[in-house]
């Protein structure tokens, strides 16, 4: 085939929109001091200006001038209230910047501080109020940033009302950023304040509209939830999962319903309820297929946890290669670069558990686990994303039943994933089938 009809085929496959912006990006590369041109983008209308940005990834003249124009708390609130549903080109922005020794979460968090205390000292600023810091914060704790979204919802837990139902919304993510940076001793504090504001909602709920009461009384229990299961307590992390799985309904957040299933089904595979688990992992799963698509990252982190599930299984084959399909969608939305430790998307510590597991003992395997601890400390800093992972090994473990004497019901892999496909059941409904299966 000649060089003009594989590009004629090449070009024929990419939009009119897509060429103009990687057209506009080479351009600015080789003017990157270009003022006109920098206005120009941020003319732009914001999803054309997050794909711009998106599209200076590796271009190492740009990286000042993406870090600069990112580094806006205000601009990157607005990208992530307005485009939910498909964030992949900010978190391309966050791995490529991370990459040459620019950290984004960081410089958000000077800048979110320094524009606070200007709007202290001033009164400006007006669009800058907590929802703001609670967008970015809540970003970060889902793409692995947790160290950084920690001291954003710091700063952000400030901005609220003591005792307001703001407080309770900012205390609900704080906890989960702490738990899942493994700082389970600040997470329990936070959570005892969470938990004395949300007993004082319920003992005077609001007389205007009750459902986002509800729905913030069913996030700071699934916070709750996270915090025990970690804390490898499967019982009381139960107690909490059947609290907000019991005050969802259909109106709550996507995302929230999609959150707490998933963490349905982690506590009831850590109570050896498999036919329960199985289920609400089925279920959380359509509902990300129906909202953001079987291949975007929720659904990819849903198959890393029927990863987990089939390893619970012993189904060691079906596990590897669900893990593996995960692994493919993350490289086709992020590329080569999720491949590296400090960046990547999802569950980093599946080999190291799969080796654990394989060790056929639970002693044995936290004897492996302690091992790497040890290994990784070596060489990789405290609040790395990988070390913090392995710490949380622990509570994975604990999932599996390593007497293969114990019998269970395989789980038919193909069968599971083309149920998941079809349209998600209602939330009464799941809720309703959920108790009405046996373990």
């Amino acid at each position: 085939m000649s060089a003009s009809v594989t590009s004629s085929v090449v070009y024929s496959s990419k939009s009119m929109y897509r060429l103009a912006v990687e057209a506009v990006v080479r351009t600015f590369s080789n003017l990157p001091r270009c003022t006109d041109l920098r206005e120009s983008i941020g003319r732009l209308p914001r999803r054309s200006r997050l794909d711009v940005l998106g599209e200076m990834c590796d271009y190492p003249s740009l990286v000042d001038v993406q870090l600069e124009m990112l580094a806006d708390p205000l601009l990157v609130s607005d990208f992530i209230r307005d485009f939910a549903a498909d964030l992949t080109p900010l978190v391309q922005c966050l791995q490529w910047l991370q990459s040459v020794k620019k950290s984004l979460p960081l410089q958000l968090f000077r800048r979110y501080k320094t524009l606070l205390e200007e709007q202290s000292r001033t009164g400006a600023l007006p669009r800058l109020d907590y929802r703001c810091g609670l967008r970015i914060g809540t970003f970060l704790t889902q793409t692995g940033w947790c160290v950084e979204a920690i001291g954003i919802l710091g700063l952000t837990q400030q901005q609220t009302r003591l005792g307001s139902m703001e407080e309770l919304a900012v205390l609900r993510q704080l906890m989960r950023a702490q738990v899942l940076a493994g700082k389970l001793i600040n997470a329990l504090k936070t959570s005892k304040r969470a938990l004395l504001l949300t007993v004082n909602f319920i003992d005077h709920p609001s007389p205007v509209d009750e459902q986002p009461g509800l729905d913030l009384r069913a996030g700071v229990f699934h916070s709750m939830a996270l915090y025990h299961f970690e804390d490898a307590n499967f019982v009381r992390s139960m107690e909490f999962t059947l609290h907000a799985l019991g005050v969802l309904c259909e109106r709550s957040p996507p995302r929230l319903i999609i959150d707490v299933f998933r963490q349905t089904a982690r506590t009831a595979l850590g109570r050896r309820h498999y036919r329960k688990a199985a289920f609400m992992l089925q279920q959380a799963m359509a509902r990300v297929a129906h909202r953001y698509g079987r291949t975007s990252a929720p659904y990819a982190e849903l198959l890393e946890d029927l990863a987990i599930l089939l390893l619970a299984h012993h189904q060691v084959t079906d596990s590897v290669n669900t893990f593996a399909d995960a692994q493919h969608i993350y490289t086709q939305l992020y590329g080569a670069r999720n491949l590296l430790l400090s960046l990547g998307q999802g569950n980093l510590a599946y080999g190291l558990c799969l080796q654990a597991y394989i060790t056929g003992r639970r002693e044995r395997a936290l004897q492996h686990v302690a091992k790497a601890i040890v290994n990784y400390k070596r060489t990789l800093p405290p609040d790395h994303r990988m070390l913090v992972q392995v710490y949380r090994l622990r509570a994975t473990i604990d999932l599996f039943h390593f007497r293969r004497r114990h019998e269970m019901e395989s789980v038919d892999v193909a069968l599971f994933r083309q149920e998941a496909a079809k349209p998600p059941l209602s939330v009464q409904d799941a809720r309703r089938c959920y108790y009405e299966l046996n373990n």
